[in-house]
């Protein structure tokens, strides 16, 4: 669902999927895992930032009203780290229905706060997470396929638009994550995380980083993911959680296997465990140049992840607002502010 409008307000469509194609570029929110650790040291190795949803809501509620305030349209869940797996391993199994129903309610309730007339939509978060990011500690394919299925649906039940798959590193987990989240109806973005290969001449997925299992060009991982998409999926095709330079390059390669929209969201800074560096990370105004030069380059969806915050997102928002030469769904210029409602 959009927030808002009340009934009988005359704006256009708010459905997610409908806009998303009439109105690019969407701005999605920026990190959460990584404000948690900037504003109060909250990651740890076993279910990264998931534990504030149980010892710190009103944080993360804070740190969505900070996005809703940067200007975002889409908002993402709180629960990068929240599947059964993780939680049991982290010893919150119990909680694994609650930590995920608190997710959307937190998330709803900042953009509920704002009170005007822009529409929102919420993207709930499923990722390939395993203890300290190894994801050879995934559980079995069986076991991970009921997982991300039951995570879908509970996040779909609780009301989010669409469901982001994070940190896709390989083929075969990526189609059971796409698979359990199709099933929803819901729209689905694929979000590859990804790198240069050694000689800098390629990009690879992060697979060679994640797991044991050696690199995996991202030319050769896309198209077999989305190969086992079901028919009628409606899918967006992601770059995450990826240096600005790698982003850059790969929507070239996203570019030649793929013509429905694309979302990119980058990272900034340098983790170092068990904490992000702030301090490598780049300024807001040059995140927001980034931003403008995807939206020239028809990106649907742009937004930022590790390292990126608030102060990132507002400074995007200003620039593409105010920038007259971005483009528009019908490749026309843009006038101020004229792709949603204010």
């Amino acid at each position: 669902m959009a927030f808002p409008p009340a009934a009988g307000d005359a704006t256009p469509s708010l459905d997610f999927w409908t806009y998303l194609q009439a109105s690019p570029p969407l701005l999605l929110d920026g990190a959460m895992g990584t404000e948690l650790d900037r504003r109060a040291g909250l990651v740890e190795k076993r279910g990264w930032a998931a534990g504030a949803l149980l010892t710190h809501p009103e944080l993360v509620r804070a740190i969505h009203d900070d996005y809703v305030a940067a200007g975002a349209d889409i908002h993402t869940t709180q629960t990068f780290s929240t599947a059964r797996h993780v939680l049991e391993n982290a010893g919150w199994a119990e909680h694994f229905e609650s930590m995920n129903r608190t997710a959307v309610r937190l998330c709803r309730e900042a953009i509920t706060a704002a009170g005007d007339k822009r529409p929102r939509w919420i993207a709930g978060s499923i990722s390939t997470y395993a203890e300290g990011s190894n994801r050879d500690k995934l559980p079995a394919a069986a076991r991970l396929a009921g997982d991300f299925a039951e995570q879908a649906q509970l996040l779909a039940n609780e009301g989010v638009d669409l469901l982001a798959l994070e940190m896709l590193f390989d083929v075969e987990t990526s189609q059971l994550a796409l698979r359990a989240a199709a099933a929803t109806g819901l729209p689905v973005m694929l979000g590859f995380t990804c790198r240069w290969s050694d000689d800098r001449r390629t990009v690879e997925t992060r697979r060679g980083e994640l797991s044991a299992r050696g690199p995996l060009l991202l030319a050769d991982a896309l198209p077999a993911v989305l190969a086992a998409a079901p028919a009628g999926a409606r899918l967006i095709v992601a770059i995450m959680h990826s240096d600005f330079d790698v982003t850059d390059a790969t929507l070239d390669i996203v570019q030649a296997h793929w013509d429905g929209p694309v979302a990119l969201y980058p990272n900034s800074g340098v983790y170092l465990v068990p904490h992000w560096q702030f301090d490598t990370v780049c300024a807001p105004e040059v995140f927001a140049g980034v931003a403008a030069g995807w939206a020239a380059r028809r990106a649907h969806i742009i937004g930022g992840c590790c390292g990126l915050g608030p102060a990132h997102l507002g400074a995007a928002r200003t620039k593409l607002d105010l920038d007259p030469s971005r483009p528009t769904a019908s490749g026309k210029a843009a006038t101020p502010s004229c792709h949603r409602p204010v």
